[in-house]
């Protein structure tokens, strides 16, 4: 078994000086992937070549890394529009919530897919079938489809390094764009965010795109059960402690201890980009000096701006507005003896940035927005001597760890104010106590952890294909030899789409009288337990089948009928009136809609509308419904042309459960076509029954039939059988 990750960029850089040679990346995604290394499994590495063949072919018989690097050249002009253009001129600042920056073009994202296209080409090489292939960020979302469309049987993760907005920012992108997106990442089997903020961001994005909906943040597709779930990256928590007391950094430590004596050390470092809010955190540290006399010559602001990207006009201007305001604070509040802020424009070595990190005494981190901001954990590593104090942006993902951590809106320069004069009047007592805490949260959780968490995951992910299998006559044959050994049968039918074909309005879909007969010899026969259940109202389903023998379960399990209708679900609906009055609105509309009420649920039909414009609509009731029912003990259903919105306790699979002991039956058959059967098919699937769905779509089925005539027939089979 293999692991191949997958990058926009390689683990290495070519030194092309006197003596050629290969130097492998610092990073902490490096380190990670390296640390697989114990798992006895080959590591391979693609990513896109900053180097020519003839260099490469030069220079790699001397490469004897940890990794079999597996370079991919593209075209010069090809690649800037695939990395300049749609990567990070479209997808970095919409997912870093900058929609005003956003600069789409067709071209743009044709090339992005090109490349992502020339990636899975290359890969295909060497791909096996038992290898794991780990895809990481942004610049690789289509890679994954198409991937799974040349490996259906592989295992694929996904991580994305940055935040994964949500649907109303994605919603931006032209249509074939988002659905691309969104279509691409379901080829994976795990796919990874920094915090389950990003994960909820996502899952909504794909029921809104597709319709398809996650249970507990797994979905069900063309097969397939893909994960989602939570892995905040880190760091090397050893490599920052121990680097305290190393030489190089302790003669650095001085150095800066020495220049800036008597004075508070403020210290940031970040690469220059508009996400990061620098010029943000210069105003709140202007504001601070206006409103704080007295830290005059007192104290230094330590700013590095590492260059990045600087080949787009936006981090150009954005250097422009930075190095202007550093200039105006310095102007207005410095003298010839002091000022306020020291900057940078350029990198520091690892050994440099050690020193700064543990001789400051206070960082200020305050991204706009951030996947997770590793820099703040290099921070609290770094201080073996648990002193300092982390200022933190609330935007970050690493907020979510690092609790505290003094953290502020990044925006607010009257909040950065009072966060700023909160760190310099800290004792050194509460500066441990905070600083012990998060250092042992990351030390706990380390970038090695991390790793080695999503590989795990990736290996425990059963793939055997769950794909429903069309009944052939020989699987037609065994179930049905099941069926006549079998002394008692459950028999669960679903109704619309099922026994009866869907009609555009619901009071046009009365059972005829060839379907009674059916279910009549059905019942007649005393092996089998027959039970209709449907989202129908009780009253609709009392008409049409009072004179059966059948179970009657209606408003998908709210309500049950043997002997006497009894209520399965004790809610008193009190969301009820207000969303009746927003499908309301909806129905006005969006001609050739209506609403449909049930005693404890409500539906909004928009079968007989023009498609386009009712699914548009549709997704738009979803969304905002789900907003207004946030604390409410109600469940949105996203069916068939319906939305449904009913008491979070009723379900299919729930009143199913509450009916019948399966242990008495010695065959279970379920049948049904909607994602709301989607749960009694799991119910079914668990007591080792049929469960068969009715024509296209994604399903826990096992099986599938095409249409209600291919249900009828197999029906009259059934009745015929020990007659």
């Amino acid at each position: 078994m293999k692991i191949i990750n997958i990058s926009n960029r390689l683990p290495i850089s070519l030194q092309k000086d006197n003596k050629p040679a290969i130097k492998i990346s610092s990073g902490g995604l490096v380190s990670a992937v390296q640390s697989l290394s114990g798992s006895k499994s080959a590591l391979h590495w693609v990513g896109v070549a900053d180097f020519t063949i003839d260099e490469w072919l030069s220079i790699c018989p001397s490469y004897s890394g940890d990794f079999i690097l597996h370079p991919v050249f593209i075209d010069e002009n090809l690649y800037k529009l695939y990395y300049n253009g749609f990567s990070n001129s479209v997808l970095w600042p919409l997912f870093h919530y900058f929609p005003s920056f956003v600069e789409y073009k067709k071209n743009e994202f044709e090339a992005y897919l090109g490349v992502n296209r020339l990636l899975a080409h290359k890969i295909k090489d060497i791909i096996e079938p038992d290898d794991i292939v780990w895809i990481h960020d942004y610049h690789m979302i289509p890679l994954v489809t198409y991937l799974r469309d040349l490996f259906p049987e592989i295992k694929i993760g996904f991580f994305l390094h940055v935040p994964f907005p949500s649907y109303e920012l994605i919603r931006i992108l032209p249509k074939n764009c988002r659905d691309i997106l969104a279509g691409s990442l379901l080829g994976a089997d795990l796919i990874g965010f920094h915090t389950y903020d990003y994960v909820q961001h996502f899952v909504t994005t794909v029921q809104m795109i597709t319709g398809i909906q996650h249970k507990n943040f797994k979905l069900n597709y063309n097969g397939r059960k893909i994960h989602i779930d939570a892995f905040p990256i880190s760091i090397d928590f050893e490599k920052f402690n121990n680097a305290y007391n190393k030489p190089e950094v302790f003669a650095e430590r001085t150095k800066i201890k020495k220049l800036y004596a008597g004075k508070k050390i403020l210290f940031s470092v970040d690469r220059l980009d508009y996400t990061k809010g620098i010029k943000y955190r210069l105003q709140g540290y202007a504001h601070f000096l206006e409103n704080n006399p007295g830290w005059m010559e007192k104290i230094v602001f330590i700013l590095i701006a590492v260059p990045s990207r600087d080949n787009i006009a936006k981090y150009e201007e954005r250097k422009e507005i930075i190095e202007k305001l550093i200039a105006h604070i310095n102007g207005k509040y410095g003298n010839y003896r002091w000022a306020p802020i020291v900057y940078q424009y350029g990198s520091v070595n690892f050994d440099q940035l050690s020193g700064l990190y543990t001789s400051c005494d206070v960082a200020l981190i305050s991204p706009i927005r951030d996947g997770m901001n590793l820099v703040a954990k290099e921070f609290i590593a770094s201080r073996q001597d648990k002193r300092g104090v982390l200022l933190l942006s609330d935007m970050t993902g690493a907020a979510k760890e690092l609790t505290e951590s003094l953290l502020f809106n990044p925006l607010d320069e009257e909040e950065i104010c009072i966060k700023i004069t909160h760190a310099l009047k800290m004792t050194d007592q509460e500066q441990e106590i905070r600083m012990d805490r998060m250092q042992k949260q990351i030390k706990r959780n380390n970038v090695f952890n991390w790793s080695n968490n999503f590989i795990e995951k990736m290996k425990s992910i059963s793939h055997n294909s769950s794909t429903p299998i069309d009944f052939d006559e020989t699987g037609r044959r065994s179930m049905l030899n099941k069926y006549t050994q079998a002394e008692k049968c459950l028999i669960i039918l679903d109704y619309d789409g099922t026994i009866k074909p869907l009609q555009p309005s619901p009071e046009m879909a009365a059972p005829d009288d060839q379907l009674y007969e059916l279910l009549a010899e059905l019942t007649h026969n005393t092996k089998n337990t027959v039970c209709i259940i449907s989202g129908r109202d009780k009253k609709t389903l009392e008409t049409w089948f009072n004179n059966t023998k059948a179970t009657l379960v209606a408003e998908h399990g709210i309500f049950a009928k043997t002997d006497r209708w009894n209520k399965l679900v004790i809610d008193n609906v009190p969301w009820k009136a207000e969303v009746q009055k927003i499908m309301n609105k909806f129905s006005e509309n969006c001609a050739n809609t209506f609403v449909e009420e049930k005693s404890a649920s409500l539906c909004w039909h928009y079968r007989m509308a023009a498609p386009e414009a009712s699914l548009a609509q549709s997704r738009e009731l979803i969304n905002l419904l789900s907003d207004f029912l946030i604390s409410s003990n109600a469940n949105i259903l996203d069916g068939h042309k319906v939305v449904e919105v009913k008491p979070v306790q009723a379900s299919k699979g729930n009143a199913l459960k509450m009916l019948f002991d399966f242990q008495q039956y010695d065959c279970c058959i379920c049948i049904g076509d909607d994602k709301t059967d989607e749960d009694m098919f799991e119910v079914i699937n668990e007591c080792g029954g049929y469960t068969i769905k009715v024509s296209e779509g994604h399903t826990f089925a096992k099986h599938r039939f095409n249409d209600v005539p291919e249900v009828l027939s197999f029906l009259h089979e059934l009745s015929e059988i020990n007659q």
